[in-house]
């Protein structure tokens, strides 16, 4: 199950991570749209990031090289969407927040580049 989550992560980390760091502009558009839409547009928020978050994390429980990144992206992913279903006024606030600067989104591309990285130097055994 761990290389199959490496996969995972591999496979959407690197074009999501472009995508964040090449249109920012869409990023914000789509952040406004979901908190336009008020608590629903929080608690969609929630859910893209609970239920990949929730399979990381019970199909990669490694914290150990490289692929502890996997693992805390999980967890990460996991905080987000339960912080967002359980608290959706302050989701709403920092999608507010998000909507409002294209440069975050670059920032977030970055982060998901270096953990899609990270994923596919535990699959080629990079870190043994």
């Amino acid at each position: 199950m761990d290389r199959a989550a490496e996969w995972f992560v591999l496979l959407t980390a690197l074009p999501v991570g472009l995508s964040h760091l090449f249109r920012p502009g869409d990023w914000q558009a789509a952040y406004a749209a979901l908190h336009r839409l008020g608590r629903p547009g929080a608690f969609a928020n929630g859910g893209l990031s609970l239920f990949p978050g929730a399979a990381l994390v019970a199909a990669h429980p490694a914290w150990a090289g490289p692929g502890v990144v996997v693992t805390a992206l999980g967890w990460l992913m996991v905080l987000k969407g339960a912080g967002c279903l359980l608290s959706p006024d302050k989701a709403l606030r920092s999608m507010a927040a998000g909507a409002g600067s294209g440069r975050w989104f670059q920032v977030g591309g970055v982060i998901l580049l270096a953990v899609g990285v990270a994923a596919g130097w535990a699959l080629w055994g990079g870190w043994n």
